[in-house]
């Protein structure tokens, strides 16, 4: 997780950027703020996420008891999503590249050889 926080913003977020700057939109994280990743960063991972738990309630544990404390009850039972998923541009990337997502999907699969012997 530790790796994971230190190279969010090189490997994910100026994609998220580009893709929300394209459409006239200014990006707001203020869960990725260095303050914040500074004291999660410090906070054992079974206080930050229950995986044993339903998706919706397990992953980011953490966050979603914040949410609720703010008011955000509908909001912090959401099944997390990736942006380029929740924003549905990876299925528009698909669709320009591919033709459709099942294309996509279909051209991705199979690339790790199967033996059964």
């Amino acid at each position: 997780m530790r790796l994971d926080m230190l190279r969010i913003w090189k490997r994910n977020l100026g994609r998220d950027d580009r893709c929300i700057s394209d459409n006239g939109r200014e990006a707001r994280f203020p869960f990725l703020d260095e303050d914040v990743i500074k004291i999660l960063l410090d906070i054992p991972l079974w206080e930050i996420a229950d995986l044993e738990q339903p998706s919706g309630r397990g992953d980011k544990k953490i966050l979603r008891e914040v949410a609720k404390l703010l008011g955000l009850s509908e909001a912090s039972i959401l099944p997390k999503r990736a942006i380029q998923f929740g924003s549905r541009i990876a299925r528009e990337s698909n669709r320009k590249n591919f033709g459709s997502n099942r294309a996509a999907n279909q051209a991705s699969a199979g690339s790790i050889p199967f033996r059964t012997q």
